[in-house]
This record gives structure tokens, C-alpha cells and sequence, in this order.
């Protein structure tokens, strides 16, 4: 055991020792997510303060942070190598900070199947939506050139506007 090991709880170096220990922790799992400092500080804030609470006196507060660190540790390895739900209910607390730091998550693709849709007349308009005309004489006129575009004539009425001016 080190003296850092042996330090009591007021005089350890919680900050800088436990995100040393945690990233470490971290990548012995292969995580491979970038975590920002903040998220690695609460993390190691919340192992600290379970550390405190679980703490007995045979085990070092060193030993116990470690212990929680480690917890961490392997929840967001779960975390970021899957998209399935956490099952441990104590687990909350570490899905709060996950998604308050927006860790990112895998994702998995299920299988999909190919489905064959028949539609007979879903795209068709509905005979009570069909507006019959009053008159029957107006009917539309082909379309031959472009003078016979709707708004042609509104168009050469302009233009003659324009050239008395």
C-alpha cells in the first residue's frame, strides 16, 4: 500500500487522483467515448460520495473510492458500447449523469423484413370530394402552345401597358 493509500478521507486528493484512477479504470475497459472534464468530475464526485457513506473501518477511503470508481466504470463501458435498457434500479442515478452530459450510446439496427402492401384505391380521391361544375358548356380547351397557357393573355396585356409608356 502507497501513503497516498493510506491518507484519510479530509486529506486525500479526491479531484485529481480519482479522475487519474477512473480514466485509467476506463481504458483497461476499452472505452473508447470521449467524456468530457465535467462529466469525469461528477462521476468521480458521486464515487466519492458513496465511498464516504460505504465506508468501514478495515477498508482504506482510497480502496473504497477505488471500488466505486470502478462501478462507474464498467456502467458507462455498458453504456456506451449498447442501446439496451439498465436493468439496476441504483443504476439511475449513473443514467442521470450519462444523459446530462449527453454520453453517446450505441446503436443497433434491428433485422427488417420485406412486407408487400396492396393498395386498390387509397390514392384516389373519393367520389364525395368530386365538385361537379354547374355548366356543362365550359369545358377545358387543350393545351397546345404556349399562348394557350392560362394568364397568356393577362401577360401580352401588360407588355402593350408597358410599351405606351
Amino acid at each position: 500500500m502507497s501513503l497516498i493509500d493510506s491518507l484519510p478521507r479530509f486529506l486525500f486528493p479526491t479531484r485529481r487522483r480519482g479522475v487519474r484512477w477512473f480514466r485509467e479504470q476506463l481504458r483497461e475497459l476499452g472505452v473508447t467515448a470521449p467524456l468530457s472534464p465535467g462529466c469525469l468530475e461528477e462521476f468521480v464526485m458521486n464515487a466519492a460520495a458513496a465511498a464516504e457513506r460505504t465506508l468501514s473501518p478495515d477498508v482504506t477511503y482510497a480502496a473504497s473510492l477505488r471500488k466505486h470508481l470502478l462501478e462507474r466504470a464498467r456502467f458507462i463501458h455498458h453504456w456506451t458500447n449498447s442501446d439496451g435498457n439498465v436493468p439496476q434500479p441504483e443504476m439511475t442515478e449513473f443514467v442521470a449523469i450519462a444523459r446530462k452530459h449527453l454520453l453517446p450510446r450505441s446503436w443497433t439496427i434491428p433485422e427488417t423484413g420485406v412486407t408487400v402492401s396492396h393498395r386498390e384505391n387509397a390514392f384516389g380521391v373519393p367520389e364525395r370530394l368530386v365538385v361537379k361544375s354547374a355548366r356543362n358548356s365550359h369545358s377545358p380547351r387543350p393545351l397546345n402552345s404556349a399562348s394557350d397557357l392560362p394568364g397568356a393573355e393577362i401577360l401580352t396585356d401588360l407588355k402593350r401597358a408597358g410599351d405606351k409608356s
